[in-house]
């Protein structure tokens, strides 16, 4: 599972694993507050569908290795977060993914691209654009302006993602959080020492 941070004089983050490498994501102010108001508090785990929530909502951006930001070793064994998110084809990473169309021999290609990819097609790309800022109605869009070849690989990628329900998770979180709450033990175990009557 993700982790979230905060610490003062730092902007709040999400670290997350994509395969090997360690990545942190900022967030924003509201995406921050949001976290808070479900019962997350700095150092605790977050579901991987939060994550990917709040990267599809533009509340977790700017992605970057952990390494950058003096976080190296956690255990994030569990962590799931790269199945909610699409992935370059190219190679597999889950971070700064963009919506790329570019020219190969007469014709024109969509892929889903990261940052080394791109790089080595810059020459060649007519569009790109982070997958965060895209939505159902813009890829539609896209289309029939044929700025985005009609039925590629990549925006039936991107339309599975759109179709996941995310927003579900925050209301688990949110019954989980409150459920770890009622169960605080407060009382007596029952094997106390009486106490003294006077």
């Amino acid at each position: 599972m993700p982790l979230f941070l905060a610490t003062s004089g730092n902007a709040p983050t999400v670290l997350t694993k994509d395969r090997e490498r360690i990545v942190s994501y900022t967030l924003t102010p509201d995406g921050a507050k949001q976290l808070r108001a479900s019962g997350v508090r700095s150092g605790s785990k977050v579901p991987s569908r939060i994550l990917a929530a709040l990267i599809r909502s533009g509340s977790a951006h700017s992605p970057r290795l952990a390494e950058s930001s003096g976080q190296v070793r956690f255990d994030f064994a569990s962590d799931d977060t790269s199945d909610f998110l699409p992935r370059c084809e190219m190679t597999g990473v889950t971070s700064d993914v963009h919506l790329v169309v570019y020219g190969e021999g007469n014709g024109t290609v969509a892929k889903l691209l990261g940052p080394e990819p791109r790089f080595l097609l810059q020459r060649v790309t007519s569009l790109s654009l982070p997958v965060t800022i895209l939505t159902p109605a813009t890829l539609g869009q896209l289309e029939a302006a044929n700025k985005v070849p009609p039925k590629s690989a990549a925006a039936a990628t991107l339309r599975a993602w759109f179709r996941q329900d995310l927003e579900s998770a925050w209301e688990k979180l949110c019954q989980e959080q409150a459920r770890r709450q009622e169960v605080l033990p407060l009382g007596g175990t029952g094997d106390d020492l009486p106490l003294a009557e006077g």
